[in-house]
């Protein structure tokens, strides 16, 4: 793994955004709760990177840590691959203690947040 505290920092653009099958899977299981999983999912995702953004200024590795590996929780369990994958990489820079240098990877999970919302209302007919 390289140990460089930015080099993973750029929003994947080759990457799917949101896994269909894992994706369609939970529509399925849920049915028409559905919708709701999705609104609790994008609120709270919001909430947690601007706690992420505190936490970074703060310096907060062990918080950081925590958030970014809910974020990537609730994420995997959407198929929200790009969330999942760049709040993987800033649970990783936390464990290392870098979250002071993660500014911009958290700005990415933002973008890339941003970027599922778009394409889940897009499926979602909305």
């Amino acid at each position: 793994m390289n140990n460089m505290p930015n080099s993973n920092t750029t929003v994947q653009t080759d990457e799917e955004i949101i896994n269909h099958e894992q994706f369609e899977d939970m529509r399925d299981l849920l049915e028409e709760d559905f919708a709701d999983l999705i609104q609790v999912y994008l609120a709270d995702s919001r909430q947690r990177i601007s706690t992420l953004r505190v936490a970074q200024q703060e310096q907060d590795n062990t918080n950081g840590f925590e958030i970014a590996h809910a974020l990537k929780g609730a994420s995997a369990n959407l198929g929200a691959t790009q969330v999942m994958t760049l709040s993987s990489q800033l649970q990783e820079r936390c464990r290392e203690q870098l979250i002071s240098e993660q500014a911009d990877l958290i700005e990415n999970i933002a973008i890339a947040l941003q970027r599922a919302e778009q394409e889940i209302n897009q499926r979602l007919g909305q």
